[in-house]
């Protein structure tokens, strides 16, 4: 039997090494890990698209908008019964629309008519040209830039939204990475050890079998110390299927395909030294300028307040001021009439008013304004709902750092202390006043702090990368920018 747990042992330590020999090493660093998974993830740049066409709107409005329109038009009319006739009419106009609520125009056209009189046999043709400018200003809807740039004001807070959204998806998608990264590191550590754990019951099995050989203990005792050979390389293989998937987890995050088939060899360690957390009201401050939820939130209470501004405005009467200044001149024939003044001196025609329409009840805009007061309340409400959720969740994240904190001088210690225990359980065996298995519940208990320090740190980090979650630093403290 001895013999067989031997070649076991023996054969499972030579896969182990077969398989790491055939895979590919990598050597991979937790920044190159980052810069990774933000470069190639497709919904990163699925994200970054959505801020492409967030800024083209913005162009849009910001340009097209207000842009000057050229309108040119030419109509010629015959008159097929006698006495025949053919006009012309051809006019080009300029026209532009002001954020201020001004719209101005300029027209320029010649038009004519050629014919011949039946009774008189007289040429009775009549050619023309005009000139003509007019301004409209609104003064009371529709008066200044406030009401008539909401417009282009929310598509360029639609843009910072965007911008934040694309944030917010990269604060979790680099967070998982990192996770990914120190869950594998924490992985492998557990597998060596799972495999320190293995050597210290094959040592013992060996080192009774011999006592066996001499008499010094009952063949029954083996028989727990090879159930427990059995059982940790259980626990081993176990480990090392676990440090595979989360070798694939990572390479997943990283959206890097031909290292799913390689052997990861993680160049950072996880420690204290990864960063400390610093006074809690200083996260609760932090978390109000780079948390990208939170700066949406305000966002859209921004454009909250450019809805109420716009449907206020759109409670008043319309009244606009206009005026024009016009001339018309005689021409020759049509040609000539092309040419401004060719006829004459232009007379001067300067006219002016205004126009007022008031609605009677107006109840749809009054509708709108009361809605924009309803979302103008929602939106306070939830960002002061933010800054209550802000300080519980940073609160009971920075108590949960300094908790995984306290804990790893705790599990240290511990380590300590069932080392020396194992040695002198050991040193009792060798003496005779102890037994296998009582060796083999010290092993568990020392593997069992191993384990629990190297889950402190790894639980450590976790928790600190939870609190620069929530406060929205984590792109900031990763070098990350936009």
């Amino acid at each position: 039997m001895r013999k067989i747990y031997t070649i076991a042992a023996i054969i499972l330590a030579v896969s182990i090494t077969i398989v790491a020999e055939d895979k590919a090493k990598h050597p991979l660093s937790l920044q190159e890990s980052l810069q990774r998974a933000l470069k190639d993830n497709p919904l990163v740049k699925i994200e970054r698209i959505n801020t492409d066409i967030a800024e083209s709107i913005v162009k849009d409005n910001d340009v097209s908008a207000y842009d000057p329109n050229l309108r040119a038009a030419y109509d010629v009319s015959n008159r097929i019964k006698k006495p025949t006739s053919t006009s012309h009419d051809l006019s080009l106009s300029l026209s532009e629309s002001l954020p201020t609520g001004t719209d101005i125009g300029f027209t320029i056209g010649a038009s004519g008519s050629s014919g011949t009189s039946q009774l008189t046999k007289r040429d009775t043709s009549i050619y023309q040209n005009s000139v003509r400018l007019t301004v409209t200003q609104a003064l009371l809807q529709g008066l200044g830039k406030s009401a008539n740039l909401v417009t282009l004001q929310k598509s360029k807070i639609d843009l910072n939204i965007r911008k934040e959204e694309l944030a917010a998806y990269a604060l979790k998608l680099l967070s998982d990475t990192e996770r990914a990264y120190w869950d594998l590191l924490s992985s492998g550590e557990q597998m060596s050890i799972y495999t320190y754990s293995l050597e210290l019951a094959q040592r013992l099995l060996y080192e009774s079998e011999e006592r066996l050989k001499i008499g010094g203990i009952a063949p029954i005792e083996l028989v727990a110390l090879r159930a427990e050979v059995a059982s940790r390389e259980r626990q081993l293989f176990d480990a090392q299927t676990a440090y595979r998937q989360k070798s694939l987890t990572l390479a997943y995050l990283m959206n890097a395909p031909e290292l799913m088939d390689a052997e990861l060899l993680l160049t950072d360690s996880a420690g204290v030294e990864l960063g400390a957390a610093d006074a809690v009201d200083d996260h609760i401050e932090a978390a109000k300028s780079f948390r990208p939820d939170y700066l949406q939130a305000f966002m859209q209470a921004q454009k909250g307040e450019l809805d109420l501004v716009q449907t206020k405005n759109g409670l008043l009467p319309r009244l606009d001021f206009h005026a024009s200044l016009s001339g018309v001149t005689d021409a020759k024939s049509f040609p000539t009439a092309l040419a401004p003044g060719a006829g004459g001196d232009i007379s001067p025609v300067i006219a002016a008013g205004l126009t007022l329409q008031l609605p009677i009840r107006n109840t749809s805009a009054r509708e709108r304004y009361r809605r924009s007061e309803f979302s103008m309340d929602q939106q306070r409400l939830s960002i002061a709902n933010y800054v209550r959720q802000i300080d519980y969740e940073i609160r009971s994240a920075h108590m949960e750092v300094l908790r995984a904190k306290r804990q790893i001088e705790t599990a240290k210690t511990v380590s300590a202390l069932q080392l020396q225990k194992l040695e002198a359980e050991q040193e009792k065996m060798n003496a005779g006043k102890s037994t296998g298995y009582a060796v083999l519940q010290v092993q568990r208990d020392l593997v069992s702090a191993n384990l629990d320090e190297a889950q402190a740190r790894t639980s450590y980090v976790a928790a600190l990368l939870t609190l620069y979650s929530k406060d929205g630093t984590f792109l900031q403290r990763r070098g990350v920018k936009f």
